[in-house]
C-alpha cells in the first residue's frame, strides 16, 4: 500500500472513530438527561432547564476527562511507555539481549528512514511488545524481558516488524486517541463512584437523608452510565485493534519474506510463555500490545491459532496486503553544493564528499518512493551490512549521548586544513572536550559518504537522551561550527534538518495562518533541480521532469538566487502541515526531478531525505547501497 494511501486511510479510521464517540457523548448525555429527570425533577423528562444542566454536566466531565488524557498522551509513546513500567534501555548496552533488539531495530528504521525509536524494557517474562507514539517522531518500542530473552533473532525480527507496522500505518496515533476518547466517557463513571462514596462517608442526619438519597441514586447511575458506556467502548476498541493486527501480521511478512519468524513468536506464546502482564496500566493500553496482555471478554487480538494459520497458510490477501517488488542496486557518490547559503551548482570542498561515483539508477530512486513507509529484506540486509562497516570507535561513540556529538561534529569538518582548525578552535572556546574527541574521530575513524546517513541516525536515536540544557548547548556549538565558513552548505543543513525532525519534531512555521502555496512546492523542487545539476540545461531537465510528474508546477523553476536553504526551511515549515495530497504530489515532483539524468549522488540523496523527513514521509536512505 502507498504510504499517503496509508496515512489517509489512518485520517478516515480517526473521522469514523470521532463520529461514534460523538454518538456515545450524545447516549451518556441523554441517559444522564433521564436520570436527572427522574430523581431531581420529578419526571419531567422536557424541562429546559434540566435539559442544559444535563448537557453542560456531562459535556464538562467527558471535556475534561478527554482532555486531561489528551494531555498525557501528547508527550508521546514514552508516557505509554512509562505508564507500563517501561525502563528505557541504553543505546550503548552491553547486555546480550539488550543488545540483539537494540540492533534490530536500529536496522529497521535506517532501512525504512524514520528516526530510531526508543526501545523501552519491562521486567515481565512473558512475550510481549508494543509500539506507541503520536508520529514516526515521538514513537516508542517496548519489549518485556521474556520477549528479548526467548525469541530468536528471526523471531525478535519478526515482533519488531510487526511494532514497525503499527508505526508505519499511524495505528499507534490512532491507539492514543482511543486511550483519551474511552478516558473521556469513563470520566462520567469516576464522578458516580466519587457521588457514591461521599454519600456513604458523610455524617447521616435526618434533615439529609432525602438529599443523601437522591445523591446516591444519581452516582448510582452515574456510575452505571459511565461502565455502560466504557463497556460499548471498549467493544469498538476490540473490533478496530483485531483488523490492525492481521494487517500487522501481514506486513511483518511482507517486509521480512520470513513467515516463520513472526509466527515462531506467536507459538512460543501458544506453547505457554504467555503474553499477560502484570502492570497495572496493562488494561488501559491493551489494544497497543502485540498479543493480549490481559484475560478480558474484549479481546483486542484475534486467537492466535487463527493468526499463526494465516500466516503459515500465506493467507496475506485476506489482510489486505500484497507484495511489493523490491528494487536491486541503490548507490551514490559525490556532488555539487551550496556556497554563501544559496544551492549552486558548484564543486565542494568538504572531505567527506570525495569519493568515487557511483550512480544511482532512477529505478532505483522511483523504487525508494514506491517501499516509502515500508520495510524489505534488502534495505534491512543493506543497513546491517552499513553497520556491521562502520570502524567500532564511530560506533561506540555513536551510542554514547556526549560522544555522539563528537560524531555528528566530525561530519562537518572541512577539508581545508585550516578551515577546520578554526572550527575546531570555535568548539574548544565552548567545550574542549568535545573539540579534542571531534578531531580525534575525525582523523582516526573517517566516515564514508554512504555512511553518513546511518551514523547521524544512530546518534539522533543517543542524543535524545541529553537534558534539555545539554542539547541546547550542543545545538549552539552545532550552529557556531556551520557558521564558521560563512555558509550553510547541504550536508550541513541535512544533519540540521535530520537532527531536528529525530529529537525536536516538527517546527512551527514563523507565521502559523500561513498556508503551503504551488510557489512553496517550486521552490522546494527547484533547490532539488538546482543542486543535482552540472550546468543549467540539466536544471531545465530536472524542472520538466518534475512539471511531467506534477503540472500544477510553474513553467519555469525558481530563479537560483532565491533557492536559498533558509527559504528552503520555511517552505517546508509550511508543507509539514498541510495537506496530505500535498505532501504527495510534493515527493512525487522531488522523486521525479532528481531521478531526471537517471543518475544521483549521496548528497543530493541525502538532500531528497532531509527535505522528505521535514514533512513527515520516511525517504528510504537510497544512496547507502553505493
Amino acid at each position: 500500500m502507498d504510504f499517503f494511501e496509508s496515512q489517509e486511510r489512518a485520517k478516515r479510521n480517526t473521522t469514523w472513530l470521532v463520529a461514534l464517540f460523538i454518538m456515545g457523548v450524545i447516549a451518556t448525555v441523554v441517559s444522564v438527561h433521564v436520570v436527572l429527570s427522574l430523581t431531581v425533577s420529578r419526571g419531567k423528562i422536557f424541562d429546559p432547564s434540566m435539559f442544559a444542566l444535563s448537557v453542560g454536566s456531562v459535556l464538562a466531565v467527558v471535556g475534561i476527562g478527554t482532555a486531561v488524557k489528551f494531555a498525557q498522551m501528547s508527550h508521546g509513546g514514552a508516557a505509554v511507555a512509562q505508564a507500563m513500567g517501561g525502563i528505557q534501555v541504553d543505546p550503548g548496552s552491553r547486555d546480550p539481549d539488550e543488545r540483539r533488539v537494540l540492533n534490530v531495530v536500529e536496522e529497521m528504521a535506517i532501512a525504512s528512514g524514520v528516526p530510531v525509536p526508543p526501545i523501552y524494557l519491562m521486567e515481565d517474562q512473558t512475550i510481549n511488545a508494543f509500539a506507541a507514539g503520536n508520529s514516526e517522531q515521538d514513537s516508542v518500542i517496548g519489549v518485556t524481558r521474556g520477549c528479548i530473552h526467548a525469541l530468536s533473532r528471526d523471531e525478535l525480527q519478526g515482533v519488531m516488524a510487526h511494532e514497525f507496522s503499527h508505526i508505519f500505518h499511524r495505528d499507534t496515533r490512532l491507539n492514543m486517541r482511543l486511550v483519551a476518547w474511552l478516558g473521556g466517557i469513563f470520566a462520567v463513571s469516576m464522578v458516580g463512584r466519587i457521588l457514591i462514596r461521599s454519600q456513604m462517608y458523610s455524617r447521616p442526619s435526618r434533615d439529609k437523608n432525602n438529599s443523601a438519597a437522591v445523591g446516591l441514586g444519581i452516582g448510582v447511575a452515574l456510575f452505571i452510565i459511565g461502565i455502560v458506556g466504557y463497556f460499548f467502548g471498549r467493544i469498538i476498541q476490540s473490533a478496530v485493534s483485531r483488523q490492525r493486527e492481521f494487517l500487522a501480521d501481514a506486513s511483518a511478512v511482507q517486509y521480512t519474506r520470513n513467515p516463520d519468524g513472526i509466527a515462531g513468536a506467536l507459538e512460543k506464546i501458544a506453547r505457554g510463555a504467555g503474553s499477560q502482564l502484570s502492570a497495572p496500566a496493562a488494561a488501559e493500553f491493551s489494544h497497543f500490545f502485540f498479543a493480549n496482555g490481559i484475560a478480558s471478554l474484549f479481546s483486542t487480538h484475534p486467537p492466535i491459532e487463527d493468526r499463526i494459520a494465516r500466516i503459515r497458510g500465506a493467507k496475506m490477501v485476506e489482510a489486505g496486503v500484497t507484495a511489493v517488488a523490491t528494487t536491486g542496486a541503490n548507490a551514490s557518490a559525490t556532488t555539487a553544493a551550496a556556497t554563501a547559503g544559496v544551492v549552486r551548482p558548484e564543486p565542494t570542498a568538504r572531505a567527506a564528499s570525495v569519493a568515487a561515483f557511483h550512480g544511482v539508477s532512477a529505478a532505483a530512486i522511483h523504487g525508494a518512493r514506491r517501499t516509502m513507509g515500508s520495510l524489505n529484506p534488502h534495505d534491512i540486509g543493506m543497513a546491517h551490512s552499513l553497520i556491521a562497516g562502520l570502524p567500532k570507535s564511530v560506533v561506540d561513540a555513536a551510542q554514547n549521548p556526549f560522544s555522539a556529538r563528537a560524531v555528528i561534529c566530525s561530519l562537518l569538518l572541512a577539508r581545508d586544513r585550516r578551515e577546520r582548525q578554526a572550527q575546531l578552535a570555535g568548539i574548544a572556546a565552548t567545550d574542549p572536550a568535545l573539540a579534542s574527541a571531534t578531531d580525534a574521530l575525525q582523523q582516526t575513524a573517517p566516515i564514508t559518504p554512504r555512511q553518513r546517513l546511518p551514523v547521524i541516525e544512530l546518534c539522533a536515536a543517543s542524543l535524545v537522551q541529553l537534558s534539555p540544557a545539554q542539547y541546547q548547548q550542543f545545538r549552539a556549538v552545532l550552529a557556531q561550527l556551520i557558521a564558521t565558513d560563512s555558509q550553510v552548505d547541504r550536508l550541513e543543513w541535512t544533519v540540521r534538518v535530520i537532527l531536528r525532525s529525530a529529537i525536536e519534531g516538527p517546527i512551527a512555521a514563523k507565521d502559523p495562518g500561513a498556508r503551503a502555496t504551488v510557489a512553496d512546492v517550486a521552490l522546494v523542487v527547484s533547490v532539488l533541480a538546482w543542486s543535482g545539476a552540472t550546468d543549467e540545461a540539466g536544471v531545465a531537465r530536472a524542472w520538466r521532469a518534475a512539471r511531467g510528474s506534477q503540472s500544477l508546477l510553474p513553467t519555469a523553476q525558481t530563479v537560483a538566487h532565491l533557492c536559498t536553504l533558509d527559504a528552503l526551511d520555511e517552505s517546508l515549515q509550511r508543507l509539514s502541515n498541510t495537506k496530505l495530497g500535498i505532501k504527495r504530489n510534493l515527493v512525487d515532483a522531488c522523486v521525479a526531478c532528481v531521478a531526471a539524468d537517471g543518475q544521483t549522488t549521496v548528497e543530493e540523496a541525502e538532500l531528497l531525505r532531509a527535505i522528505c523527513a521535514s514533512i513527515g514521509a520516511p525517504m528510504p536512505p537510497i544512496a547507502s547501497a553505493a
